[in-house]
């Protein structure tokens, strides 16, 4: 009776917000207005489960929350990730001098990476979308967020400079076609596309991490439930021959190795590990409550009793696991232009 009843609250409160805000539209202009707030409270009311929140819009096609615990988790990735790249927020070569006219940021997550561009260049425009509306409401004037699905057409009325994605594993059924292929076709001849991201692969060069452990099987268990939900894990080591496919010239990558944990003796390194290790320790419930219960039909009590020994590992120091990361840029040719091979950038 309590739920029904604040639910019963719940869209008497809409109602009335609704009813209130009809009153101060122009009476031709009532239907779309109508039309646009219901919208906007359906992405916003977002599903729960397991005791985490999940994306309304296209509610089941990410397996993963977006609640306030998963957005400090993705503030602290963002973070990591820029530290790894030694304070690079892209390695396309744009010019600060003359700087891109618009830009791109597919599946945004918390706008960390839109907003920080959106202050390094000032006079560009840019566009960030996402499935769920998670971004903060105070940003730079020339950043603009959208609840949009990638995965499906594009339509943008004007083509953009450069092209963003970071950490998108799990998001996309084929990176190439829904991603890639459409991102070349966004492009202005001479734009950039750049892809950072990492697959759900551990690795460890000295073999101190037990291939038949806890971690190391939850990991594969990870890549064959999304491959199963048709939403693969694997994504970063075939975002290269992606680029090359769709069209990209000067195509180039690069892999950083971040550490699991703070196993390294390089105190800029163990630091980054610590923080991948309070990253994945965030996170390791969320990646894993949708996907094992949908696929291997395991209980919220069961997976987590299974993390009680993922966790044990991961914070293992004598286990030197780190993931890699790929950082991917590509250029749109121009007309009759020719591919030439390029090295790795730096």
């Amino acid at each position: 009776m309590t739920v029904c009843l604040t639910h019963h609250l719940q869209v008497l409160t809409i109602f009335n917000l609704l009813s209130t805000a009809l009153l101060q539209i122009p009476e031709g202009t009532v239907l779309l207005s109508l039309i646009l707030m219901l919208r906007a409270y359906s992405v916003q009311n977002f599903p729960e489960e397991f005791g985490r929140t999940y994306h309304a819009y296209r509610a089941g096609s990410y397996a993963f929350p977006n609640d306030e615990l998963e957005r400090e988790r993705l503030d602290l990735q963002n973070e990591a990730l820029v530290k790894l790249f030694g304070e690079r927020l892209y390695f396309a070569p744009l010019s600060r001098r003359a700087p891109p006219v618009n830009i791109l940021d597919v599946a945004t997550g918390t706008g960390d990476w839109a907003i920080k561009m959106g202050d390094l260049f000032p006079e560009t425009e840019v566009v960030a979308t996402d499935l769920s509306p998670i971004q903060p409401r105070k940003v730079p004037p020339n950043v603009n967020f959208y609840v949009e699905d990638s995965s499906e057409p594009w339509d943008y009325s004007q083509p953009f400079d450069y092209i963003h994605t970071r950490v998108t594993s799990g998001c996309w059924a084929s990176f190439k076609e829904q991603i890639a292929d459409q991102a070349f076709q966004t492009l202005k001849p001479g734009g950039w596309f750049e892809s950072q991201e990492y697959d759900a692969i551990i690795m460890s060069d000295d073999e101190s991490l037990p291939l038949n452990g806890p971690l190391a099987t939850w990991f594969r268990e990870i890549n064959e439930a999304s491959e199963l939900m048709g939403r693969p894990t694997s994504v970063a080591a075939h975002v290269r021959e992606a680029y090359v496919q769709a069209g990209f010239v000067d195509v180039q990558e690069r892999i950083f190795k971040m550490p699991m944990n703070g196993w390294p003796k390089d105190e800029r390194l163990k630091e980054l590990g610590r923080m991948w290790e309070r990253n994945f320790l965030m996170g390791l419930s969320g990646f894993s409550f949708a996907l094992f219960n949908r696929v291997y039909e395991r209980t919220p009590a069961q997976i987590e009793v299974a993390l009680v020994d993922v966790r044990r590992e991961l914070i293992d120091t004598r286990i030197h696991a780190y993931i890699p990361i790929h950082v991917i840029i590509g250029r749109k040719p121009f007309p009759g232009e020719r591919s030439v091979p390029r090295a790795s950038f730096t």
